[in-house]
């Protein structure tokens, strides 16, 4: 058999559980852009057939965590119509397919690992104190350990240069050390067996490690624990977690999810990488809203703004806030939608505005503001007046938050002004799950 066929067999292999399921719903009556999604590509139809299996065979597993589960899924479909719709907005619906595909595979991943019960040493311990952890929380650890979980973190001490290390490195050792960049930070952790200079660099808050393992008054370079690449928006950590030392990496996660990977100290070097990802339920919370025509708080346009929020938060992708018009109130919402997206338009390819602000010095202050592909017009009903509304995430170049921006929009005399703005954060809420799944590779950028 040539090459070709081995590889076109394996392949037929790997793919031959997916093509036997189909969606989890009628594909016939798909009539959302995530749905569609989902039915053109048959891997992801497969997979969303599989995830439905996942699902209920979670619910029949764990009855007592049924309510979490169902709101957990609610959350989560969420995300996945969000991405879509921030993919096919963009214009990057080839790219979608692999994207999706991930987050189902994650999230069947998640669903089964709650079989597993939870992860080995040394992240086992960090589960069993989740019960203590408090609602809200975006710093699990450091939060545990003040719930008197026995977890102990590195502190950073800044370093001029490889000669401020505290031990006599060898010649591998400085040789990466200087290689780093010039903002050097050293983690100090009393009795851990190792440890590691770090820097940080660029937009992204990339990491760049040079891991040593401390044998008396000398350090020695060491390959780096499974758990960290060249990895960029996470974080690093060393730790002890119990009676064991690890590198951990923690990603800068959602309001719905955070993930924690360890690997332990065993001997003279790590141990195979662990993770365990957390659940959590999110509310929505009113930043602000402020009306036209300067500096107007608007308590008025932030009760209509959070009306529309609830349901988009929901169902993020367009359409899900339309409605039925009719006569002159359907006429001339179109006339603002069309002069919205013609050229120089808050809705025209390439332009977007930034929430607008009314001169307000306290609205979404330090909040990323910026409109993005992904914003979503609608009518907005306003003091009994039918106006264009515009609701999307915050953006910054190609970051992006999770909060929402909700502005309102009036055609006058052919050009469309603001009417008032308002910004809601989505915060974290309580601990809904949690489970143990299979480490992704190290990273390299």
């Amino acid at each position: 058999m040539s090459k070709k066929l081995r590889a076109a067999g394996a392949a037929l292999l790997l793919t031959a559980p997916l093509m036997a399921h189909a969606a989890s719903f009628d594909c016939a009556k798909a009539g959302t852009p995530s749905e569609k999604a989902v039915c053109a590509a048959p891997t992801i139809s497969a997979l969303d057939g599989k995830l439905g299996d996942a699902f209920r065979a979670a619910l029949k597993n764990h009855p007592d965590k049924a309510d979490a589960l169902k709101l957990d899924q609610r959350h989560w479909l969420a995300t996945r119509d969000d991405t879509a719709w921030t993919y096919l907005s963009g214009g990057l619906g080839k790219e979608l397919v692999n994207v999706m595909a991930g987050q189902y595979r994650q999230r069947i991943e998640f669903l089964t690992g709650l079989d597993k019960g939870k992860p080995g040493a040394p992240l086992a311990m960090v589960a069993d104190g989740l019960t203590k952890l408090p609602s809200g929380s975006h710093d699990v650890l450091n939060d545990l350990k003040a719930q008197g979980v026995p977890i102990v973190l590195a502190t950073d001490v800044e370093m001029k240069n490889v000669a401020a290390l505290p031990y006599q490195p060898d010649e591998a050792l400085k040789k990466a050390i200087a290689g780093l960049d010039d903002s050097l930070t050293n983690r100090v952790l009393a009795g851990s067996p190792f440890s590691s200079a770090y820097s940080m660099g660029g937009t992204a808050h990339c990491l760049s490690e040079a891991p040593y393992r401390i044998d008396g008054k000398k350090a020695v370079a060491i390959d780096g624990p499974p758990v960290w690449g060249d990895d960029c928006m996470t974080n690093h950590l060393v730790a002890k977690l119990g009676d064991d030392y690890a590198a951990l990496n923690v990603d800068t996660g959602s309001p719905d999810q955070q993930s924690i990977e360890a690997s332990r100290w065993v001997a003279r070097g790590f141990g195979p990488a662990v993770e365990l990802v957390l659940r959590f339920d999110h509310a929505l919370k009113l930043d602000g809203a402020v009306c036209a025509p300067k500096q107007s708080p608007c308590d008025e346009f932030g009760t209509t703004a959070m009306t529309y929020v609830a349901k988009y938060d929901r169902n993020p992708q367009g359409g899900s806030l339309d409605r039925a018009l009719k006569g002159d109130e359907k006429a001339s919402y179109e006339a603002a939608v069309a002069r919205a997206k013609a050229p120089g338009g808050i809705a025209s390819k390439g332009d977007a505005p930034t929430l607008p602000d009314f001169g307000s010095d306290d609205l979404a202050v330090g909040s990323m503001t910026g409109y993005d592909s992904e914003a979503t017009l609608f009518p907005l009903t306003f003091r009994g007046e039918t106006l264009v509304g515009y609701i999307g995430h915050g953006h910054v170049g190609w970051r992006a938050n999770d909060d929402w921006m909700v502005s309102a929009w009036r055609l006058k005399n052919g050009k469309l002004e603001p009417v008032a703005s308002a910004y809601v954060n989505v915060v974290r809420g309580s601990l809904l799950l949690s489970a143990p799944v299979t480490p992704p590779p190290p990273e390299s950028h």
